[in-house]
């Protein structure tokens, strides 16, 4: 592993060297001083761990992770703040950010390599997963090559293609779970050391007052009290409920990850269908679909929400990611400088549902039109696409749910996909 440490103190870095030199897991140790040197540092070398201090004077530890966490392609390095402020505002602004974890300044020996090992232990799943996608990605390109002959079975793809989709997005996901897990581990050690306290107190109150038969004095009361403030109980008590609902939100926001994610990637169970809100499916779309936009889209949901539908959920799951991912690489392929927009409007006519999924990327060329529904066909480079993903939004929707879909385009102003499709 190759650790970089950023600190504008030079004995700090010393510091941080001697005691990181102690750990066999680690190969190359890279210092910096200057934290605008840091993506030049991040460019030429193979950085696996970044740890910055968090107050200096040319950039703030927390500058540097918003500009960091800002490019994707730093986005997988684990991110350590050295941090002397005990400032719950400040960690968790940290984490909300991106920062992996923290370390406690003056530096603890002990405290530093059992959070260097959580992080070298996470960049490792990290690297696996990366690797798991490359290899996914060689059996795309072989997959590809098969389907090419067997053009008459292409839409028995249909789950080939929506487990490629879910490997693609794998490592979006996972970032996405990586951050409210991040305040969630820093919350459970604030949670062990108040507890700790309070267990101190309890102790004391035991002794004081429930030992014995005898009423307390007035110097066990008098002690009480001055244990009570020197422990600061009344923040700590106030804290844990701040603790417990922002913890409660991360493993809300955690759970309807892991939850989007399996209702899409589950088999179709044949054309089972029912009635379902069309909104919860194109926010478990979007949830689903987040890193993959997040960094070149900003997206608009536009529709009552009162809108039931009756379809295959999965299937329709598979419509909406594919076209959301389509609009974001679009827009992506233009490497412009702000984000673009992606536009999801739904509205009822009489029997029919109609939804439009449109972007303000490069537009589809007229001559491709006609043919973007057509199995094997793209525009992408080779590997970067089946050419399945509109054919099987094609199938599901006109074939499975008895609807329409067209596309529209303004060459250099955009895309749009509609969907009509029956309420019943």
């Amino acid at each position: 592993m190759n650790i970089l440490v950023v600190d504008d103190s030079h004995f700090n870095l010393s510091l941080a060297k001697r005691n990181l030199e102690d750990m066999p897991e680690i190969s190359q140790i890279l210092l910096c001083d200057d934290p605008r040197q840091v993506t030049a540092i991040l460019d030429e070398y193979d950085i696996d761990i970044l740890i910055t201090d968090l107050v200096m004077p040319a950039l703030t530890g927390l500058d540097l992770l918003k500009l960091l966490r800002s490019n994707k392609k730093y986005d997988d390095i684990p991110i350590i703040i050295f941090n002397t402020i005990d400032d719950m505002d400040t960690y968790k602004e940290c984490f909300e950010h991106g920062a992996f974890d923290y370390i406690n300044k003056p530096i603890n020996t002990v405290e530093l390599h059992a959070r260097l090992k959580v992080a070298i232990e996470a960049k490792k799943s990290l690297n696996n997963l990366k690797a798991l996608l490359e290899v996914t990605k060689r059996q795309n390109e072989e997959l590809k090559e098969i389907n090419a002959q067997l053009s008459e079975a292409k839409f028995n793809l249909v789950q080939s293609e929506k487990m490629a989709a879910i490997g693609q997005l794998a490592a979006g996901v996972a970032h996405e779970i990586n951050n409210p897990m991040g305040y969630i581990s820093s919350n459970f050690e604030v949670l062990q050391k108040h507890f700790s306290k309070i267990s101190e107190f309890l102790a004391l109150y035991k002794e004081k007052l429930l030992s014995g038969n005898l009423a307390p004095s007035e110097e066990s009361v008098i002690e009480l009290n001055q244990k009570f403030n020197s422990l600061n109980l009344d923040f700590i008590l106030e804290d844990v409920n701040d603790i417990f609902t922002e913890t409660k939100g991360g493993l809300e926001r955690i759970s309807d990850i892991v939850n989007s994610l399996r209702i899409y990637a589950r088999s179709d169970k044949g054309d089972e269908k029912g009635y379902h809100s069309l909104q919860e499916l194109l926010h478990q779309a979007i949830l689903i679909t987040n890193n993959e936009v997040k960094y070149v889209a900003k997206i608009a949901l536009v529709l009552p929400k009162d809108i039931i539908i009756y379809c295959n959920r999965n299937q329709l799951s598979q419509v909406f990611i594919n076209l959301i991912v389509n609009a974001a690489q679009a827009i992506k392929s233009q490497n412009r400088i702000s984000l673009g927009k992606i536009t999801i409007k739904a509205l009822q006519e009489g029997n029919n549902i109609r939804i439009e999924i449109a972007d303000d990327g490069p537009g589809i060329p007229e001559e491709n039109l006609t043919k973007i529904f057509e199995p094997f066909f793209t525009t992408k480079e080779v590997g970067q696409g089946t050419g399945l993903g509109l054919s099987i939004a094609y199938d599901i929707i006109v074939n499975k749910h008895g609807g329409k879909i067209t596309a529209e385009s303004t060459p250099g102003k955009g895309a749009s996909f509609i969907l009509i499709l029956p309420a019943v």
